[in-house]
């Protein structure tokens, strides 16, 4: 049986979040086990130019609606010449044309991934997309898991809850110094404490939820916030308005984009994320930020909201609160600093978890599983009857 593989990963998205942290971390695990990878996604955009620089094979295409045609075309002669063994797909708009064409080029396994919880409509297109192009589905989140078996009456075999691995650091800043190089980071005294939002910075993330938390608590607390992660310069400034207008200006900082997060996560007391639901209806899988933040012993606290509740066991490995309630917020806050024996025992079950359930490795060897379980599936076709 085959036990190396010729992987291709698509994707159409152009941001450096989770979904494109996924696929790059993913790709250099199977790399460094022997797999070949390679990598198509719009021209320029930090995967594509992240994975050129590491020395993936790399091809650009845009996925726009206009070029889906000559897409479509290019991806088959892509399919054909590297002859891969796997076509993982990451987005709707890639989703749509590549599993199609990678059917017609035969590329063996064909894998759709599903990144967020927000619902998928039972339609005759979408049908064809999530029961008959692809061999599996992977998922970010249990909920969504549930969801598409529910809409699309999916087998157990067909799909499956894959969430993102965390790559572990070689070490861990000690929490005292990294609390301490955060406060001189942002010009505040060496003795100031932080809690801390960090990820992508927009509306359904809740970082507005968090600043009234804040404000409802004040004057209990002497704890600043800081926001790591980029947003839309318009939002940063509702958000930096917002907190004026509760009159805690100057105890929220927003520190930006960091390519190293680590140091951040040792220097709260607590991180949070506060994700809202669409319409009713969640998007979040499960998020990288709190898996390693809980790796880094760092207390959480997050919304009920899709694939939060997978990582986030109430009262175990840490707090839970309904999204845009600021007053729960607050009490969750106030628990996590002010009852530290119960949430040291949270600290250290979330980690075990982590360690146990969500590291790259634990991820890889998850998926390369499912690899072999389609390897045999392939091979018995061919053996006589």
């Amino acid at each position: 049986m085959r036990s190396l593989y010729k992987i291709v990963h698509t994707t159409c998205h152009t941001g450096w979040g989770g979904l494109e942290r996924r696929i790059f971390n993913e790709s250099v695990w199977m790399l460094d086990k022997g797999h070949q990878i390679v990598i198509i996604a719009p021209k320029d955009t930090p995967l594509f130019t992240r994975a050129r620089k590491f020395g993936f094979r790399v091809y650009d295409i845009s996925f726009k609606p206009l070029g889906i045609i000559k897409d479509y075309n290019r991806l088959i002669q892509i399919f054909e010449t590297e002859q891969p063994h796997i076509l993982n797909t990451h987005g709707n708009a890639d989703s749509k044309i590549a599993l199609l064409a990678a059917k017609k080029a035969g590329v063996p396994c064909r894998i759709l991934s599903r990144h967020i919880s927000a619902h998928v409509r039972n339609t005759w297109y979408n049908r064809k997309i999530y029961k008959q192009l692809n061999h599996f589905i992977f998922t970010t989140a249990d909920y969504t898991t549930r969801h598409l078996q529910q809409v699309f009456k999916l087998k157990a075999l067909k799909i499956f809850s894959m969430p993102s691995g965390i790559m572990e650091p070689e070490s861990l800043t000690p929490k005292e110094d990294a609390r301490k190089a955060l406060a001189a980071e942002l010009s505040l005294d060496p003795g100031t404490r932080f809690i801390g939002f960090a990820g992508r910075v927009s509306t359904d993330k809740g970082v507005a939820t968090i600043l009234k938390a804040l404000r409802l608590i004040q004057s209990e607390i002497p704890h600043h916030i800081a926001i790591v992660g980029d947003g839309t310069p318009i939002y940063l400034a509702e958000l930096k308005a917002l907190a004026q207008r509760l009159n805690i200006g100057d105890r929220v900082h927003f520190v930006g984009f960091k390519e190293d997060v680590w140091p951040y996560y040792r220097a709260f007391d607590c991180k949070i994320l506060a994700s809202i639901n669409k319409n009713g209806i969640p998007f979040e899988g499960v998020p990288q930020a709190l898996l390693e933040a809980m790796y880094s012993s760092c207390p959480v606290i997050g919304s009920k909201s899709g694939g939060i509740t997978d990582i986030i066991v109430h009262q175990k490995t840490g707090l839970l609160f309904d999204p845009k309630n600021p007053e729960e917020l607050s009490d969750m806050i106030l628990n996590t600093l002010n009852q530290e024996a119960a949430t040291m025992e949270r600290v250290h079950l979330a980690r075990e978890q982590v360690k146990k359930h969500h590291t790259i490795d634990a991820m890889g060897r998850n998926i390369t599983r499912i690899y072999r379980l389609h390897q045999v599936k392939l091979d018995n076709r061919y053996l006589p009857r």
